[in-house]
């Protein structure tokens, strides 16, 4: 009986790891054995054929020096997962690679086409209906309306900033991973099947201008239950468009879904009509019975010696550094000594309203001209329960008597400003936090606003875990001029990776910390703390706590850019 060794390297994407084990799962139905191995080809056995996923990708991370002699290489089938780099032609390295090996497999036909026109004779696999995957219940609950996972590109994060108005509306979840991940870390959320069948919609975007169907993405979809939405692209074949899946140019995408969300029915419809087709039109043991013969063959080949297995590398390739990574700063500063404050204005709800849920405190000085809007999306906060606290440490009354009228405009609204002599946002933050009454406190800066959502959310969420975790922060979309502050130092989204210590330099507010944690910390750094790296300073000190953060992995903020500044706030 043949057994089977996939082969692959442990940094390569979650993706060609689960297909590895689905592939596995669907031979072990036909009656061939495999295993995992991650880096290196086990010892060579008369029965024994390999299978290297995605050889391209294996090399990249492990280096040439980790391909076996070519008497390996021969007993071992190759299953590409992309089509032929760009100008590649027959005497490439890729092609010369590609004819070493026993037999190749290429996902998607022009993949095959692609090969064919090189000289490598490609076979076809086709992913589809895999039982091991099936997690199909019509009748599940699916409360995420949105939700889209993958890995972080500028083309995806421009268009689902763009996209974030229309999403904020909904229960809308974006899973967004490193573009280039550290070694030993997943590509994908562990959580992932639990986000695919309790979703309502599953949206795509390309990574890059290429326009191939993510297959892979669909069949997830489809075989949890969530309706699946991209862009445009070819070789959708068996699915049709309307009937299974749908299309939409990615402007156009958010309101698509959105009027999808608005029929139930139709939800429905498309849902059960993409499993039943899947189902019956494309079971993956077909393809995998044509890998099966392709083993079979294979096992007749001479057993090789287990000299030349290759030598890939023992440790992750360094030398490169992640542009995620945090820069040194300057160890945390003393809050600043106490500040002259007296109250200008306040509102009548102000001495009436009992302890809130909430206190979102805004420093401002005289750069500050987009308090309003700032405070206008506060006001159209879905969650009610809050308060408004505004430190006014400027030198000009510009500020002062906006804010002012927008209190008397607003006199349900529980609203204090004061008037601080500091030096800096540090010690007006602090003088602000001196009059939070609630538990949680919304660190908020002029310019940047709040969808209706998002407030209720960050609470909800800080409210649900352990005192551990000090803060929730959201996704916040850049909008006015994305393009002019998304160049070299900037983005389209910001604050979307998960909590990690390392990501402290890409977390940004607005963000809702526990009002007690922030005042056990002395508050905010104080003024010799580098502009631009007050609330990096302020994660750093929570990590030196052993507490951490938590995102809200929905777009519930945006930041206006006026011009291409790129000043963190």
């Amino acid at each position: 009986m043949p057994q089977v060794a996939f082969v692959m390297s442990a940094r390569q994407p979650q993706t060609v790891r689960d297909l590895a084990v689905t592939l596995g799962d669907e031979l072990e139905s036909q009656a061939v054995p495999s295993s995992l191995h991650l880096g290196s080809f086990p010892e060579p056995r008369q029965n024994l054929v390999y299978v290297l996923l995605d050889p391209d990708g294996y090399l990249a991370q492990e280096g040439q020096a980790a391909l076996p002699a070519e008497g390996i290489l021969r007993r071992t089938i190759f299953i590409c997962t992309e089509p032929p780099p760009a100008g590649a032609d027959r005497d490439d390295r890729h092609v010369a690679l590609l004819r070493k090996a026993g037999s190749v497999f290429a996902l998607g036909r022009r993949s095959v086409l692609a090969m064919h026109r090189l000289g490598v004779p490609a076979r076809l696999i086709s992913p589809g209906y895999a039982k091991s995957l099936d997690r199909f219940d019509p009748t599940a609950p699916r409360p995420i309306d949105v939700l889209f996972i993958g890995a972080y590109s500028p083309r995806r994060a421009n268009y689902l900033s763009r996209a974030a108005r229309v999403l904020a509306r909904h229960n809308c979840v974006l899973r967004i991973s490193e573009d280039i991940p550290k070694a030993g870390e997943p590509d994908e959320p562990e959580d992932r099947w639990s986000l695919l069948t309790r979703a309502k919609v599953l949206i795509s975007l390309h990574r890059d201008e290429q326009s191939r169907f993510d297959w892979a993405r669909a069949l997830d979809a489809i075989h949890a239950g969530a309706v699946f939405v991209s862009e445009p692209a070819g070789g959708l074949s068996p699915l049709v468009v309307g009937e299974h899946v749908l299309l939409s140019s990615p402007d156009s995408l958010p309101y698509v879904v959105e009027d999808l969300l608005g029929d139930e029915q139709r939800l429905a419809r498309l849902r059960s009509a993409a499993y039943e087709r899947l189902r019956a039109w494309s079971p993956y043991a077909l393809p995998v019975a044509v890998l099966r013969a392709a083993i079979v063959e294979l096992v007749g080949e001479p057993l090789p010696s287990s000299a030349g297995l290759g030598r890939p590398r023992s440790e992750p390739a360094g030398g490169t550094a992640s542009p995620h990574a945090a820069p040194d700063l300057p160890s945390a500063a003393r809050p600043s000594e106490a500040t002259r404050v007296e109250v200008v204005h306040e509102s009548p709800a102000w001495g009436a309203r009992r302890v809130p849920r909430v206190s979102a405190l805004l420093t401002l000085d005289d750069q500050d001209g987009q308090v309003v809007g700032t405070l206008d999306s506060l006001a159209q906060s879905r969650l009610r329960d809050f308060e408004l606290v505004l430190v006014d440490w400027s030198d000009g009354a510009h500020n002062r008597g906006c804010v002012t009228d927008w209190i008397s405009a607003h006199p349900e609204i529980a609203s204090r400003l004061v008037r601080a002599n500091a030096t800096g946002r540090a010690a007006a933050g602090n003088a602000g936090l001196h009059f939070a009454r609630a538990a949680f406190v919304l660190i908020l800066a002029p310019g940047q606003e709040l969808y209706p959502r998002c407030l209720g959310e960050l609470s909800k969420t800080l409210e649900a875990t352990p005192d551990d975790v000090a803060f929730t922060y959201p996704i916040e979309a850049v909008t006015g001029n994305p393009n002019g502050f998304a160049g070299p130092a900037g983005d389209y989204l910001l604050s979307y990776l998960d909590w990690k210590p390392q990501h402290v330099r890409d977390v940004h507010t607005p963000a809702l910390v526990r009002t007690g944690q922030l005042r056990r910390l002395g508050g905010f750094a104080g003024d010799e703390q580098p502009e631009g790296f007050e609330d990096c300073d302020l994660w750093r000190r929570i990590v030196a706590q052993g507490w951490r953060g938590q995102l809200v992995p929905q777009a519930l903020a945006r930041r206006l850019v006026v011009h291409d500044n790129r000043a963190s706030t």
